[in-house]
C-alpha cells in the first residue's frame, strides 16, 4: 500500500509491532481517537509469530495507516528502521509501544509546546510524565517526576525519556538518521543523550500515556532500587557497562557537534579510572541522577565499574 500523503503539520505515528495481538486494538482505537487534525500511523511488525501480522493485515485498508512487515531486528533497532523510513515531509515523529493507551489530547499536546517552546529548525524532542496501568488497565500510580530535569550530565547515566511518550520535531530526526548508532541499550535513551547534548529536550508533567505494566514489558518501571543494583550487578537487565558503552557510541557519532564543557564531560566521564578516582569522580556531581536515591545506585555502579 503506498504511504499517505503528509503535509507541513502531518505527525506520524512511529509504532513497533513483536507479538502484540492482545493488545492492539485498544492501542489503535486510542490513536484514531487523537484531537490533533492530520496524524498518520506507521506501523513496523518485527517478525510477530502470533496472529499480529493478520490483525494488521485487517487495518492496512484503513486510511492514513502504513504497514510495514520485516525480519527481527530487536525493538531498538526496529524503532531506528522506523525513524530512518519516516516521511521526510512530516514536521513530528512520536514513538509508539503496541501495550499502551493513550489519551486523547496527547499528540496535540505535544506539538503546541513543541511549537510554543522552539524554533522549527532547531533540534528538539518532547517526552513527558506517564500513568502507571496494570495490564487490565487498573491504575498504579504515576512514574516518578524527575526532580532536575533534563540535562547532558543526567542523560549519560539514566533516561527520563520513556519511548511511548517522545516526539521528536523534524530537525530532530534528520539529525538522528544521519548518524544512527549500531548498539544501544533503547531508541528514547539514545534519542534522549543527543537531544540534551545538541538540541532541546521539554518534559512534560502530565500524565498522556497510560503506560501498561505486565509480564512481557521490554523495560518496565515497578522496581526497587536495590533490586536494580542487584541485578546491574549481576549483569542482568540492561547489559553491564551499558552507559559506558553508550556514551562511547555517542562520542563517535556526535562527539564533533558538542561544546567545549559538553565535550570535556564526556572526557571525563570515559576516562579509564583506578578504584579510588572512581569514588572521587562519583561522587564530584560530574554525572547526576533525578534524585538522592538515583544517585546512590549511579555513585555504586561507577566505583564498581558496573555502569
Amino acid at each position: 500500500m503506498a504511504a499517505p500523503r503528509t503535509s507541513s503539520s502531518t505527525v506520524q505515528i512511529l509504532l513497533s509491532t513483536y507479538n502484540g495481538e492482545k493488545y492492539l486494538r485498544p492501542l489503535f482505537e486510542s490513536l484514531r481517537g487523537q484531537d490533533y487534525p492530520d496524524c498518520q500511523i506507521f506501523v513496523r511488525d518485527d517478525g510477530s509469530t502470533d496472529g499480529t501480522p493478520e490483525l494488521l493485515e485487517g487495518w492496512e485498508a484503513w486510511p492514513r495507516v502504513t504497514i510495514q512487515k520485516g525480519e527481527n531486528l530487536g525493538f531498538v533497532q526496529s524503532f531506528f528502521h522506523l525513524l530512518a523510513a519516516g516521511s521526510a515531509e512530516a514536521s513530528y515523529f512520536a514513538f509508539c509501544d503496541q501495550d499502551d493507551i493513550w489519551e486523547n489530547d496527547k499528540i496535540s499536546r505535544a506539538v503546541t509546546l513543541l511549537r510554543r517552546e522552539v524554533p522549527r529548525d532547531q533540534p528538539a524532542m518532547y517526552c513527558g510524565r506517564s500513568l502507571l496501568v496494570a495490564e487490565d488497565l487498573t491504575p498504579i500510580g504515576l512514574k516518578a517526576l524527575p526532580q532536575r530535569g533534563p540535562s547532558f550530565a543526567s542523560a549519560l547515566v539514566q533516561n527520563i525519556a520513556t519511548g511511548c511518550t517522545v516526539v521528536l520535531n523534524a530537525a530532530a530526526r534528520r539529525l538522528l538518521v544521519e548518524r544512527l548508532p549500531e548498539k544501544v541499550p533503547s531508541h528514547d535513551w539514545w534519542c534522549y543523550l543527543v537531544l540534551a547534548a545538541v538540541g532541546r529536550v521539554i518534559y512534560d508533567p502530565e500524565p498522556k500515556v497510560r503506560y501498561r505494566q505486565h509480564g512481557e514489558n521490554v523495560i518496565g518501571h515497578k522496581t526497587r532500587l536495590i533490586d536494580k543494583v542487584r541485578k546491574r550487578l549481576a549483569g542482568k537487565g540492561f547489559q553491564m557497562g551499558a552507559c559506558t558503552c553508550q556514551a562511547e557510541e555517542f562520542r563517535r557519532r556526535f562527539g564533533d557537534l558538542l561544546d567545549d564543557e559538553k565535550s570535556a564531560r564526556l572526557e571525563r566521564f570515559l576516562a579509564p579510572k583506578p578504584f579510588l578516582s572512581r569514588v572521587r569522580y562519583a561522587f564530584s556531581g560530574d554525572v547526576r541522577g533525578q534524585s538522592l536515591k538515583d544517585d546512590v545506585k549511579i555513585n555504586v555502579l561507577i566505583a564498581l565499574n558496573r555502569l
